[in-house]
């Protein structure tokens, strides 16, 4: 799903927000959730997630292709973990079309 989706559907789901309403709404979710991940905190979503920041030190990588070693800088990713419901309703999910093979 795609952020014009997630608009769309939001729109369709209460017709009496008008679609820019819809659109600001989710840009400022959006806003709210990267200023904090940039300002180094967690978002925890209750029900839904957390999205957290993986912290990778320095390191000498090697590139695979010409085997050359070279300085990897210290960086941070972020990372989501889906929260016990969300997991809950997809493994059920799973496991229902697996039992109907």
């Amino acid at each position: 799903m795609r952020k014009s989706d997630l608009i769309q559907r939001i729109a369709l789901l209460n017709p009496d927000l008008l679609g820019p309403v819809c659109r600001a709404m989710v840009e400022k979710l959006f806003d709210a959730i990267t200023e904090r991940l940039v300002d180094g905190g967690d978002v925890e979503l209750r029900g839904f997630g957390r999205f957290f920041l993986s912290h990778h030190a320095q390191r000498t990588a090697r590139n695979p292709r010409t085997g050359e070693n070279f300085l990897r800088r210290e960086f941070a990713a972020v990372r989501f973990r889906a929260g016990k419901s969300i997991c809950a309703q997809i493994n059920a999910k799973v496991s229902s079309k697996s039992d109907k093979s």
